[in-house]
């Protein structure tokens, strides 16, 4: 027979991907020996030869026996995610003793231990589910707790975690039964096997001989926990059964157990018919316990002897002709000498204007600026300045009227769009002078025509053109600005796109702005970096580039356009725009919202995390990214269809208007660093490990993290020999502003989009609701479409379909782009939100014209290290097996020819009214190929970027057949499962479907997918693989109505 180490000799001059070699003090030509982790048998907790191997993502994991494999001599490490339990020479049994540092330690373990138990039963083992590791892992728990005393760790970190780590909040297990429970256990392998027989009870009286402290209790004798006889207790006289003996107590035929005797007379106070001893019956007295009062004429708590208006009517006693007679002459239930409006009725007592005097008796002030409607020039808008600007009778808070010539220019203001022209500029017919193209109000009260737009170019401070296109509403409201009449909108396009500039374009029609402009906004459309005008390489909203163009635009447009919006947002309160026309965060704040999509959305995301001043209100971006590192290498596989076409549009969108501008092509075009990252990702099948950090920061996420907020887990295997060229000239995260304010926020996502998927639309609503202040509102909902690979290219027959055509912009009959309006409105101008928006449920689109809402605390995904939102349950598949599974080359071959996926079936729907799928599954799937050789090369480990012997590649997904169709991937939506071995709750792709009766779901599992079209597995050693899985699906009851019935969790 050959030996292991000639065969895994073998197998590295075979796969040429060796590398490194193993930890510890045995020979790999030891046999491998199997042992048990013991306090009860404890499954769940990853292990290895060496700390590294134990806290990886693939490490082996105790089974349900508690077993582990060793090699004689070798130390094993322990850990539960990233909490490390200790480390201890491979024996027959290990205990949490040999692992722990202490005694105390070991009790502190083992408290920790019993209480993350799943069942909550020692009895039948100690188990630790995937998804606890996990969220230790998450929440970076380290093992320093152990050590302290069993007080202090009762308030530990790692006390907290194990309370509710597994849902439902639970009680800490005493030091005392985890000492019991380890002796117990310690005791049960003395005869060289754990059988639950705790070692033995000499007495039988169910305390173990270990735990026992008085091993020879009387047969049947009533024991202690200690093992102890309990006397008896001596039966006592109680007549009345209040616990007080007869012989001691105060009421012997009235139960008292408090024994209450306020006069001290001997007799309780409930038989005692006169408690203070002041001669008069408790039935009677209106204070039985206060022997210096006996009468409370007003009922106020306080009596007579003691009140200086017995009458409560406000009228002291001594000046009151009726003391104890309540004086009211309106009759209103109020005092006169208290009443706001003594001859008036007015129970409520209103003063809206808190002058002393009541509403039901001062003059009318219908808008409650404290000056009567009699006397204010604006009877219906709050104006206590009374300002009246051209002194016409009518205050300038409700004056749309202005017969002045305020700048003097020859132009009157009501036609006057330019307001603030010196007296001696030469002006056109709408008082703007030659190099006047900014509308301006100046002090002009008037609504004058207005509904241009032009374009206006900046130097950045990179050096760079930025441009940008401001359109004007119809109308400018001059005195409506400090009523909010007109808001900001930013604007800005989709990657390899440009802003609007032409409302005659038919892109202008799917933008938005009109819809905008007709309801009074001003809108900025902007070409970002690299596109349309604007000069410079495309850094793909790079902070320290894209980010501050944006800063620089808004300062422009405060300084510039003083017809904007401004509101106080301490107060709340709309505001003109104020003398040193510059923000303050919390203060005096230009009104702002912002629009876009894709491209469009990720620049609203980043304006918001870098704009000190804090300056955007509202926000409604579309399918945007939440991390880039995740939108192009989702499971470390990059979306090379994906890669391509953002290649292929970006330098088109770059270089061409670049050409028609005679910029450089130097200045032109994706930035070098981002070519050679997609480059060498597509040459080598694996991005780039310094990429990550770079695009990271170019992504919502970075600025969720630095504010401890929902952020999505994402790590990649260190590879240090594949760094990009580039990036020794790069520095990555140089902006650390935290702190942000909370803003509103409608996140809508394609449900069907296959680059910024659902998934990351989910943890930027998290972020979101992490950061939102008292009063912000932060929605979502889905809708058909999105980053569409037909949309792009076509559709395409198999075998290179990619997926579906797109459906609606719309939830249902939830318009997408009404929804959009609507939440600016309510963020920007105060109005209210429609029922569909008024609370927190996402809505998820399930088809075209077909949705569902569903309660944020019900919503079936992973929830944020520090989530507030309630923890869900999903529908477990059982375990689920493939068997030859094709891998790389092979599986793209079989693809090519026709070859259907495979599908591990899990369910038949059979609920009458069918079931709704809606949510982010997650899968436990461990891969591993037919002979099992690989593995024992990959523990040795293998070569970055080559990775030979380990590295197959699988697409995930959930697989749906209605009737006797074939088997379709739902929603179209893949995950990447690169590398041998375990991989633990692996989220895959967000999808939303209505299942009928008779339906089948199934786990769709391939080696290949034309979405990831040169991304499959190039390891030639790996023809194909086994698996096995578990499915956890997002399932919800429907009602016979085709509701969604949250009391039913389906099947």
């Amino acid at each position: 027979m050959v030996s292991k180490r000639v065969l895994l000799g073998f197998l590295c001059v075979t796969l040429t991907a060796c590398g490194g070699g193993s930890g510890g003090g045995s020979s790999n030509s030891d046999p491998q020996m199997t042992g048990q982790l013991v306090d009860s048998l404890v499954q769940g907790v990853s292990y290895g030869a060496s700390v590294e191997e134990a806290a990886a993502d693939n490490a082996p994991v105790t089974n349900n026996q508690g077993e582990f494999v060793y090699r004689r001599g070798n130390t094993l490490h322990f850990y539960i995610g990233s909490v490390a339990l200790g480390s201890a020479t491979g024996e027959r049994f290990i205990t949490l003793r040999d692992l722990a540092a202490s005694d105390t330690a070991a009790i502190n373990m083992a408290r920790f231990l019993l209480t993350l138990d799943a069942d909550g039963n020692p009895d039948n083992g100690i188990e630790i589910v995937a998804a606890v590791a996990l969220q230790a892992t998450e929440q970076g728990l380290m093992a320093n707790d152990f050590a302290l005393s069993a007080a202090e760790f009762t308030d530990s970190g790692l006390a907290d975690f194990a309370r509710s780590a597994n849902g439902a909040a639970r009680t800490l297990l005493p030091a005392a039964q985890a000492e019991t429970h380890l002796l117990e256990s310690e005791a049960d392998i003395a005869d060289g096997q754990f059988d639950n027989d705790k070692g033995g009870d000499t007495d039988s009286d169910g305390v173990s001989d270990v735990a026992d402290q008085c091993p020879a209790s009387s047969p049947g004798a009533n024991v202690d926990a200690e093992g102890c006889e309990i006397e008896p207790p001596v039966e006592v006289a109680d007549g009345d059964a209040d616990g007080v003996a007869d012989e001691q107590d105060n009421c012997v035929n009235d139960a008292n157990a408090d024994q209450l005797d306020f006069d001290s007379d001997g007799a309780g106070d409930v038989c005692d018919n006169d408690d203070d001893n002041d001669e008069v019956a408790d039935s009677e007295d209106d204070f039985p316990l206060n022997s210096e009062e006996t009468t409370d004429s007003d009922s106020d708590g306080i009596g007579d002897n003691a009140d200086n208006d017995d009458d409560n009517d406000g009228v002291l006693d001594g000046d009151d002709e009726q003391p104890t007679s309540f004086n009211d002459i309106d009759a209103d239930g109020v005092g006169d000498g208290v009443d706001n409006c003594p001859a008036t009725a007015n129970s409520d007592q209103g003063d809206s204007d808190e002058d002393g005097v009541g509403d039901a008796c001062e003059p009318p002030d219908a808008d409650a600026d404290g000056i009567a409607d009699a006397n204010d020039n604006c009877p219906a808008v709050a104006n206590n300045a009374q300002t009246d600007t051209d002194q016409d009778g009518l205050g300038d808070s409700c004056d749309n009227s202005d017969d002045r010539d305020s700048d003097d220019d020859g132009v009157g203001n009501e036609s006057d769009l330019c307001a603030n022209t010196a007296s001696t500029a030469t002006v056109d017919d709408r008082g703007c002078g030659p190099d006047q193209t900014n509308a301006a109000c100046g002090d002009n009260l008037a609504t004058v025509a207005a509904g241009r737009h032009h374009q206006v170019l900046l130097q950045s401070n990179s050096g760079e053109r930025i441009s940008f296109e401001v359109f004007e509403p119809a109308e400018i409201n001059c005195g409506g600005r400090g009523q909010g009449a007109h808001p900001l909108v930013l604007h800005s396009h989709g990657f390899g796109g440009a802003r609007e500039s032409d409302p005659a374009a038919p892109s202008f029609e799917g933008s938005g702005i009109a819809e905008l402009l007709a309801q009074g906004f001003v809108v900025i459309s902007i070409d970002q970096r690299g596109f349309g005008d604007s000069s410079g390489s495309v850094r793909v909203m790079d902070p320290d580039f894209e980010g501050l163009d944006q800063v620089q635009i808004l300062d422009w447009a405060e300084q510039n356009l003083d017809y904007l919006a401004w509101r106080n947002e301490s107060s709340g309160e709309f505001m003109p725009q104020p003398a040193m026309a510059s923000s303050v965060a919390m203060g005096a704040n230009l009104l702002v919202g912002a629009i876009g999509s894709s491209y469009g959305g990720g620049y609203q995301m980043m304006t918001h995390a870098i704009d000190e001043k804090q300056r955007l209100d509202a926000m409604v971006p579309d399918i945007t990214w939440h991390y880039l590192p995740y939108s192009l290498n989702q499971g470390d596989v990059l979306k090379s269809v994906w890669a391509l076409l953002l290649v292929g549009g970006g330098e088109a969108g770059s270089y061409l208007p670049g050409f028609e501008n005679q910029d450089s092509p130097l200045a032109r075009g994706i930035d070098p660093y981002i070519v050679e990252t997609l480059t060498r990702s597509l040459a080598t099948n694996e991005v780039p490990r310094d990429a990550e950090a770079w695009l990271g920061y170019h992504s919502p996420r970075y600025w969720c993290g630095l504010n401890d907020q929902a952020s999505m887990p994402y790590t990649l295997s260190e590879s240090e020999l594949n760094n990009n060229l580039l990036g020794s000239i790069e520095n990555a995260e140089s902006n650390t502003f935290n702190g942000q304010l909370g803003v509103d926020v409608l996140f809508t996502q394609g449900i069907r989009d296959t680059l910024f998927n659902f998934n990351e639309a989910w943890w930027n609503y998290q972020c979101m609701r992490d950061r939102a202040g008292e009063g912000n509102t932060v929605r979502l909902m889905t809708h058909e479409n999105g980053h569409i690979i037909s949309g792009f290219i076509g559709e395409t027959p198999d075998p290179l379909y990619f997926q579906a055509p797109a459906g609606n912009f719309a939830c249902g009959d939830i318009d997408q782009r009404q929804a959009q309006l609507a939440f600016l409105n309510s963020s920007l101008r105060d109005e209210p939100l429609p029922d569909y928006l008024a609370d927190d449920s996402l809505c998820l689109s399930l088809a075209d014209g077909d949705a569902v809402r569903i309660p944020a605390d019900q919503f079936k995904a992973r929830r944020g290290a520090f989530s507030h939102l309630a923890a869900v349950e999903f529908y477990s598949s059982a375990e689920l097996q493939l068997s030859n599974v094709a891998n790389g080359v092979e599986a793209q071959a079989l693809h090519l020819l026709g070859q259907a996926p495979q599908i591990a079936p899990v369910l038949t729907v059979n609920d009458d009214s069918g079931l709704i799928l809606a949510g982010i599954p997650q899968v436990d799937i461990t891969v591993s190929t037919l002979a099992g050789l690989n593995e024992q090369v990959c523990a040795l480990g293998s070569i970055p970027i080559i990775r030979l012997g380990c590295d197959s590649i699988l697409f995930v997904g959930v697989g749906i057949r209605k009737g006797s169709g074939e088997w379709q991937l739902l929603d179209d939506q893949l995950a990447p499962v690169r590398g041998l071995g375990q991989h633990l709750s692996v989220d895959l792709v967000g999808v939303a479907e209505r299942l009928q009766p008779g339906d089948e779901i199934g786990l769709w599992v391939s080696g290949y997918h034309p979405q990831y079209i040169s991304s499959f597995s190039r390891d030639a050693t790996i023809p194909a693989v086994n698996v096995s899985a578990q499915l956890r699906l997002p399932l919800y009851g429907v009602t016979a109505e085709g509701e969604l019935d949250l009391q039913v969790q389906g099947q």
